[in-house]
């Protein structure tokens, strides 16, 4: 009976520090700092719309996540700063303090996990192969040596390509446009990314390009926080919760990805 006490308080003790119940006032968290400085620094990549980019208008830095990031340093009632880097050096922002949380399309991977804590999914998309018109219509005949796909570097991508398509020769590239370049120039046979990247591609280089229409994989963005962040993390998906009730999610998926939000795995329900 002893034994059974004692266990069943380690159980306790255990989920209580693991959901700040526990010496709370004693942790640090990055959501403090936030608050105190009045600002909160979030790192993305540009040239990725409709996720983050410059508004050609203005000039000004904007994009579905983006705005999500604003509407959450106003609820915080703090300042956004907006860090921009290459895709290769978005994780290593976060991972050495230089910002205090990721506002970018990062792919949820178990792999990535174990160094950074991924809030809830703002969005789920399939990951396709975009190719140039009437030259492959199906992922089987891409699985050779022959075809060159092309990934941005550092990105899921590029992992997913090496192993679905393991006869494929991979090449990368630092940044989406350079990858749609590759494409249109004959330098790749194939470019991966996300659906609304691609879509992007294809609209930048009017009638050249088309879609492979089965998924390659699918992809699941999210913030991410460090985990000395538990009080940010938590925070973050309070507030995801709350804007996919009042409405406000919905409007920005509309304005943003250009459809109707509809709960299913597409549009994170």
């Amino acid at each position: 009976m002893k034994n059974f006490w004692l266990t069943l308080m380690s159980v306790f003790l255990a989920v209580a520090v693991f959901t700040g119940d526990v010496f709370a006032g004693d942790a640090k968290d990055a959501l403090d700092e936030i608050v105190k400085r009045g600002k909160l620094v979030v790192a993305t990549e540009l040239g990725t719309p409709p996720w983050a980019y410059k508004d050609p208008k203005t000039g000004e830095i904007t994009g579905f996540t983006v705005e999500l990031a604003r509407i959450l340093a106003d609820e915080l009632g703090v300042k956004l700063e907006i860090k921009t880097y290459e895709w290769a050096g978005i994780i290593p922002s976060l991972l050495t303090g230089k910002v205090d949380m990721l506002a970018a399309c990062l792919t949820r991977t178990v792999p990535r996990s174990a160094k950074l804590m991924y809030t809830e999914p703002y969005v789920n998309m399939p990951g396709l192969v975009l190719v140039r018109k009437g030259e492959f219509d199906t992922l089987g005949v891409l699985d050779n040596k022959k075809v060159v796909l092309t990934a941005t570097t550092g990105s899921v991508w590029e992992q997913i390509a090496e192993k679905r398509l393991p006869n494929a020769t991979i090449r990368t590239n630092p940044t989406n446009a350079d990858n749609a370049i590759a494409l249109q120039t004959r330098r790749a046979d194939g470019y991966l990314n996300d659906k609304l990247q691609l879509v992007t591609a294809m609209q930048k280089y009017p009638g050249q390009f088309e879609l492979i229409e089965k998924p390659l994989a699918w992809d699941s963005f999210a913030f991410a926080v460090r985990y000395d962040s538990f009080k940010l993390w938590n925070t973050v998906n309070l507030y995801m919760r709350l804007i996919k009730m009042d409405g406000r999610y919905a409007e920005m998926f509309v304005k943003y990805l250009g459809y109707k939000r509809v709960p299913t795995p597409e549009t994170a329900s």
